[in-house]
């Protein structure tokens, strides 16, 4: 899909919101609509007399592209809440999986758990990938006559279980495997030959600790508050570790709630990472997170620093839009982190799919520098 057909489709996503509903049309209108919108809740959250404890969700995963041509999936979803009391957070069960007209296949299982009062929190996710992906190489300034198709087999299990030590602040451990293998460039490629660390697989794991704080009003949808966590990673010598390293990240967030339902979101998030960093643990930019529109992978390097913000309106019942911007870039060191900083910016539509927990599906379209482009379907919002 190219900038003009891209954006020739938002432009007509935006009409639709905004003209699909007039109010002569949608006075004689509303009551049906309503009763198909209030029926598709009954039906995941219940009767609003007796409203579920707990649900399941499920959404179709569809995507083309040139690195796997047609493909085709499932995300299944189990939230509940692990705790009686009011305050305890909802709890999700996610498991996403996928496959390709390549005969490329991936399945990500995760967990993410507040218990009692939320006085602890479990975050779990396994990943396996047979997959293939692009690769330009690394730094800032990498192009197209770098980029080449390979493939790759992965294995990657992290674990963090952190405690609410004082109100809203969660401190605790966390744990990383990963097991690269099974690299696969075509035989004219020079990559494998190159000094890039792991280019010809790895295996490492990994300990640290996560500090949080967090007071947002929603952990889905926040309208105020703010996230704030650092974590670490220590990669020792021992038996299990092909590379020694070290990494460090910080995410910072802040919401405010601007009317009504309408949210102003900022994030700065960095990840700094040093000694013999595999390429795959590199600080990357691109994908649905985070500089939206750039390919995940397109640019890395040891260190990555980005900054976005996001204005959310409510145009209609549970359909919303977006409007994002933001900077980022990766680099080996501070100087190059200053240099050929990249844009981006973009368009999103949304559809509550869970309206009591306020969790959204996303569409969003992103645009770089160059020309670059692309777009994303998937729960939840970026951050």
């Amino acid at each position: 899909m190219n900038n003009k057909q891209i954006s020739k489709s938002v432009l007509l996503l935006i009409l639709l919101l905004g003209f699909a509903f007039p109010k002569a049309i949608y006075a004689q209108k509303k009551n049906k609509l309503e009763r198909f919108i209030d029926y598709y809740y009954s039906i995941v959250e219940g009767d609003s007399s007796e409203p579920r404890s707990h649900y399941y969700f499920a959404l179709p995963i569809w995507a083309i592209s040139p690195e796997t041509g047609i493909k085709v999936g499932v995300s299944l979803g189990y939230m509940f809440r692990a705790g009686k009391d009011s305050t305890t957070r909802p709890s999700l069960i996610r498991l996403n999986s996928s496959y390709t007209q390549l005969k490329q296949f991936n399945i990500r299982p995760s967990a993410d758990i507040f218990f009692n009062k939320n006085e602890y929190n479990l975050k779990a996710q396994y990943v396996f990938n047979d997959f293939n992906e692009f690769y330009w190489g690394i730094g800032n300034q990498v192009t197209n006559s770098t980029k080449e198709l390979y493939g790759f087999k992965q294995h990657k299990v992290n674990i963090r279980f952190t405690k609410q030590i004082i109100t809203n602040l969660y401190l605790g451990p966390q744990v990383l495997y990963e097991h690269m293998d099974n690299i696969q460039f075509k035989e004219e490629s020079n990559s494998p030959t190159s000094n890039v660390s792991g280019i010809n697989g790895y295996e490492i794991f990994g300990a640290g600790l996560a500090l949080a704080f967090d007071n947002r009003s929603h952990i889905y949808y926040p309208l105020n508050g703010a996230y704030l966590e650092i974590s670490n990673y220590y990669y020792f010598k021992s038996a299990i570790n092909s590379h020694v390293f070290h990494g460090f990240t910080i995410d910072m967030r802040k919401y405010f709630q601007l009317w009504k339902e309408n949210v102003l979101a900022i994030q700065g998030y960095g990840s700094l990472n040093f000694q013999d960093v595999p390429y795959r643990q590199m600080g990357t930019m691109g994908g649905e997170m985070f500089m939206r529109g750039y390919y995940n992978g397109r640019y890395r390097d040891k260190h990555l620093l980005t900054v976005q913000a996001e204005f959310r309106k409510t145009i209609w019942g549970p359909f919303g839009m977006v409007v994002f911007g933001g900077l980022g870039n990766v680099g080996r060191n501070e100087t190059e982190l200053m240099q050929h900083i990249k844009p981006n910016y973009g368009f999103g539509i949304r559809g509550m799919s869970i309206r009591r927990e306020h969790i959204n599906a996303r569409l969003d379209f992103g645009f770089g520098e160059k020309g670059i482009n692309g777009f994303y379907f998937t729960l939840s919002e970026a951050f």
